[in-house]
């Protein structure tokens, strides 16, 4: 092979675990060229830990594995907005809590998502006896189209629920009765 750059070398896309890394040891300030194999530097099944890892780029940035496991015990900071399931794969989602395995469950195939189940059948399936809405809303008039209400929006106040039943009025449901 003749003398070029290690710029001008051609980058390898799909490394194997029996491959070569060039490594420059300058330890002593006398550098000397030696090798090293992947599977030397990452062990046979690819594996690195690392006390404490950081992923930078100034441009895009990419990890490939069939499962890539994160494992951080104290937690995982996202500073910027996440996708995930960018090519839209029927590929579900799940994140547990201490005690719900399907804490938050997404279907990807019926394009549904559950609350504590992993079979929803509605857009949103919640599995529990009680859901909440934390503030009351009157209504500040019975037009929707004036007040911003789409129809099947909800709100509540101490008198009534109320649901847009369409697009210009809604209709109080309960009336709330103190004994």
């Amino acid at each position: 092979m003749a003398d070029k750059k290690v710029t001008q070398l051609t980058a390898l896309t799909a490394p194997a675990n029996t491959d070569l890394l060039l490594i420059i040891d300058d330890a002593t300030g006398s550098p000397v060229s030696k090798k090293i194999e992947l599977e030397d530097l990452f062990g046979a099944t690819s594996a690195v830990t690392h006390a404490s890892m950081n992923f930078g780029s100034t441009g895009d940035a990419t990890v490939f594995a069939n499962t890539l496991t994160l494992d951080a015990a104290t937690g995982l900071v996202l500073t910027r907005g996440t996708v995930i399931n960018e090519d839209g794969a029927d590929s579900d989602t799940r994140i547990e809590s201490d005690n719900q395995a399907n804490m938050l469950f997404v279907d990807a195939s019926a394009d549904k998502i559950g609350i504590m189940t992993n079979a929803p059948t509605e857009a949103l399936d919640i599995n529990s006896d009680a859901i909440r809405v934390r503030t009351a809303q009157t209504p500040a008039s019975s037009n929707n189209t004036a007040v911003g209400w789409g129809v099947g929006t909800i709100a509540w106040d101490t008198s009534y629920i109320y649901v847009a039943v369409n697009a210009s009025n809604y209709e109080g449901i309960f009336e709330y009765v103190l004994k």
